[in-house]
């Protein structure tokens, strides 16, 4: 498999497979309606595989950014996937506020200069030179923005499954990011999280009720490559933790007994992924 992927170059499929429900009997009413289960649940190994493609070949993009516009059809499938991600309660709290305006964006990239020249000063000087030389954003250089939020308050204060946990409302929108995310990348397209943001001057910038959570801030746009390796990782910022030792069984810091250690074994066995 060649690395960087050329994403721009391979567009992705138009002929999208769609779900759909086939007409069955109700049992009980004797009646047609819409089929309960799926009629074709499984994957075969290619469409397995290519689940696992998108998620480790995923990136951060940041400076590969083209201008190229992203086709409203392609831009809805992605928006369409980040829709139907799971959310507790089905109370679905997201929102998706798309900025293509220029000047929008410019308002905005001027926060993160502000809010990254103030997180240079939070690290270490042995570690302020590698941060200020990366590049953390493509505010300007993606053609779409996208704002994902959070209205805590949808559907009312009682929602199945956010009765003891409260922020599994916000949760459920981080899962919205990460279809988002999954899906473009699937698309050839590539994102970018920027979190070193002024939460306040996002809501301005955006015009956000006080009562909306903003989530996350998105560039997306088709790329020249995908970086083999995450960028941090590749810069020595941070090493990608080993699975065996994130690894617990029957409670917090568990030893592995004997299915745990031929579980840890099997990871062990896991063949390198795909770059």
């Amino acid at each position: 498999m060649s690395s960087p992927t050329q994403a721009h170059a391979a567009p992705a499929r138009t002929d999208a497979p769609a779900f759909t429900q086939e007409p069955v009997t109700n049992d009980l009413a004797g009646s047609a309606g819409p089929a309960r289960f799926q009629a074709d649940p499984r994957f075969d190994a290619a469409e397995r595989d290519a689940v696992y493609r998108a998620i480790h070949t995923r990136r951060d993009v940041r400076g590969e950014f083209l201008p190229d516009p992203i086709p409203d059809e392609v831009l809805a499938r992605v928006l369409d996937a980040a829709h139907h991600a799971p959310s507790v309660g089905f109370m679905q709290p997201w929102d998706f506020i798309v900025v293509r305006s220029r000047a929008v964006r410019e308002q905005i990239h001027a926060d993160f200069l502000a809010a990254h020249a103030e997180a240079e000063q939070m690290f270490d000087e042995g570690k302020r030179d590698t941060y200020r030389n990366l590049k953390l954003e493509g505010i300007l250089e993606s053609p779409v923005n996208i704002c994902i939020t959070c209205d805590r308050s949808r559907h009312g204060p009682v929602v199945i499954g956010r009765t003891h946990i409260g922020a599994m409302d916000v949760y459920s929108a981080v899962c919205a990011v990460q279809n988002l995310w999954l899906a473009a990348r699937a698309e050839n397209l590539g994102v970018g999280w920027v979190s070193i943001l002024h939460p306040q001057a996002l809501r301005e910038a955006l015009g956000i009720p006080r009562e909306i959570v903003p989530i996350a801030y998105l560039c997306i746009g088709h790329v020249s490559a995908f970086h083999a390796r995450p960028e941090l990782e590749a810069a020595g910022w941070l090493p990608r933790m080993p699975l065996p030792e994130l690894l617990h069984f029957d409670g917090w810091q568990g030893p592995a007994d004997e299915a745990g250690e031929q579980l840890i074994e099997q990871v062990r066995k896991l063949p390198p992924h795909p770059r």
